[in-house]
């Protein structure tokens, strides 16, 4: 990728794809206006879904933007080929999985003509409509670039035209009546297409711009107070406002597009425009998964639309849809580069060994494994008075402000609360430092990758283990203290180094892709500082989950140091065995994660040391 490369449309996409996962979270909150407990919540949904109806046309845009340049050196033919055989392959896929996601508790109704006929009705899943829609703008592309190249200055024209006969046809059929001559809404589309490639080879002056930022905000405002109207007076008719097609988004789409041109981006670094890059190149698959994560994380545990407040949970689950989306698309990616590699090499046994070879190799080195665990261990409080004796009072420490403040000020009924807050805090301290160093792991000895070659998971590793051996050195802090407390040792303890593992596993793919993302991106560096600060009041290390609020410890069961704390409190503190029934198949998850997560690692660390 290269520095003339236009940032401004991946900025455009990524920002689209979170409002479009935030436009589907709060979708089930604008329905339930009469339903809803506070008129207040439905009111800061529909602002949110509101401000972000641009998201779609944007991907429109965008694709017109690039399509539609008559100075494409490609055929028809070539361009077919180039981009229905990457699109098509997708839909299959996709269609096919949430086909089983729709008849997921009734599989024995699986027919493969029932699946066939939903393909072609276009009926597998409401959230399919946008690759029925693109597919359909790819086959006329070719004929839309010829419009562009020999009609140039008629573009502005087709799509005003385009825009004004798609809201035509949507309020006659919102008022009931029934047009001549039905005009399809694939039309608006259209239009989008067309408005993207003119917005962005067309500069407006300053005085047009701001009419159009002022347009912009105005539309904004309307589609808000238009959709209330349309639900409040209106049900049975649907919302005119939030229609992609409506006149009032597509003015809000047109602002933030020429905004977003006029910022132009070009003052990020190198690094943080390849991080961009990655992010913008995974908007088309995070697009097609992030509705099967939402509907599955909220019939696992749904979140309480009718009593929430949505400025409490919409960002959190936006959030983490994002992250689970991103997180498939890795695994998608790793897994086709890897099948892609190991097909270009005949006779050789696909992943497995491939995998065995990189474990092998680091085995290989596991002398330099050791001497920069060793290393970190001795550097860590190197020139300070007490040097490995602040291993044992940092814990202390904190563990004494802890109990003085929710003993003394805000006092606790807890049982043993010092002992209750000082068997979660250890492992914390072991989950948080290992991330935050690890982290660095790699900007640390950028002078040493640079002068030999060695595994690069050694360095992030060598953090973890260094994190790993003083959090079992504070265990002589933690016997002793329990003891002296009253609190027997039983032979539940022996649990300890699977609870022990299962916690390592799951801050080895956190430290692996935050090492690799921290040359690229030096501010992944205070955003984990500030993540870390945030993750720890949403684990129940300071209280136990019983003390949330119902409304929002669903927050709390999405957090995978939760079951890992609660095990810790059961084996140390309670003397009984920890729910296995929990940790067991997030063992299993784990350990099809770390796999990826290492397959993934090994494909991007290659250019790593250009950025340190």
């Amino acid at each position: 990728m290269t520095k003339s490369r236009l940032l401004y449309p991946d900025v455009l996409r990524v920002m689209a794809i979170i409002g479009v996962v935030l436009i589907h979270v709060t979708a089930p909150v604008i329905g339930i206006l009469d339903v809803i407990e506070e008129v207040r919540y439905w009111w800061a949904a529909n602002i949110m879904n509101s401000a972000f109806r641009w998201s779609v046309p944007v991907f429109f845009m965008i694709s017109g933007m690039f399509l539609l340049d008559p100075n494409r050196n490609e055929s028809a033919k070539q361009f077919y080929f180039k981009r229905l055989a990457r699109v098509l392959p997708a839909f299959v896929i996709w269609s096919f999985i949430y086909y089983l996601w729709e008849i997921r508790h009734e599989l024995n109704r699986f027919e493969t003509g029932s699946f066939i006929k939903g393909v072609a009705e276009g009926s597998l899943h409401y959230h399919l409509w946008f690759v029925y829609t693109i597919i359909a703008l790819y086959i006329i592309v070719p004929l839309l670039r010829l419009f562009v190249k020999y009609a140039s200055q008629g573009i502005i024209y087709a799509c005003a035209a385009c825009f004004i006969a798609s809201n035509l046809s949507l309020i006659s059929g919102l008022l009931g009546w029934r047009l001549a001559t039905e005009i399809p809404q694939i039309t608006g589309y259209i239009g989008y297409f067309l408005l993207g490639y003119y917005l962005s080879i067309t500069c407006l002056d300053l005085k047009r711009r701001r009419l159009l930022y002022g347009f912009g905000i105005a539309s904004c405002l309307i589609i808000v107070l238009g959709n209330y109207w349309m639900i409040k007076y209106f049900p049975s008719l649907g919302s005119y406002f939030y229609n992609y097609i409506s006149f009032p988004v597509l003015i809000t789409a047109a602002a933030l597009f020429v905004w977003f041109k006029q910022i132009g981006f070009n003052f990020v670094t190198a690094g943080t425009s390849r991080l961009l890059y990655l992010i913008s190149s995974s908007v088309f698959s995070i697009y097609l998964s992030h509705v099967l994560v939402m509907e599955f994380l909220y019939e696992w545990h749904p979140w309480d639309i009718v009593h929430g407040n949505p400025w409490m949970y919409v960002f959190v689950v936006t959030a983490f849809i994002l992250l689970i989306s991103f997180l498939l698309y890795l695994v998608w990616y790793g897994g086709l580069y890897m099948l892609k590699g190991i097909s270009k090499l005949p006779g050789r046994l696909p992943k497995v060994q491939e995998l065995i070879g990189q474990l092998k190799e680091i085995y290989d080195y596991r002398e330099m494994l050791r001497n920069m665990v060793l290393k970190d261990l001795r550097t860590k409080y190197k020139g300070s008075v007490l040097g490995f004796l602040w291993t044992f009072l940092n814990p202390l420490l904190m563990l004494a402000i802890y109990s003085f403040v929710f003993s003394s000020i805000m006092k606790s009924d807890i049982p043993d609360f010092p002992m209750f807050i000082l068997v979660a805090l250890l492992p914390w301290n072991y989950f948080s430092q290992a991330i935050l160093q690890g982290a660095r792991s790699i900007v640390n000895n950028a002078e040493l990758l640079k002068k030999v070659y060695f595994p690069r998971e050694i360095l992030p590793l060598s953090v973890i283990g260094s994190n790993l051996i003083n959090y079992l050195l504070t265990l002589v802090i933690l016997i002793p203290a329990l003891w002296i407390s009253g609190i027997h040792i039983t032979t539940a303890v022996f649990s300890f180094p699977i609870v022990l593992f299962i916690q390592s596993m799951i801050i080895f793919p956190i430290v692996m892709l935050a090492s690799l993302g921290v040359p690229y991106l030096r501010d992944l560096e205070h955003i984990l500082n500030v993540l870390m600060m945030i993750c720890f009041y949403l684990t129940p290390v300071l209280f136990p989950v019983s003390f949330i609020p119902e409304q929002f410890r669903w927050i709390f069961d999405y957090n995978p140091m939760t079951p890992i704390i609660n095990a810790y409190r059961d084996l140390f503190l309670y003397g009984q065995w920890p729910d296995f029934g929990t940790l067991l198949p997030m063992l299993l998850v784990l350990i099809v994660l770390n796999t990826a997560i290492a397959v993934v690692f090994s494909v991007l660390q290659r250019n790593v040391v250009e950025e340190v």
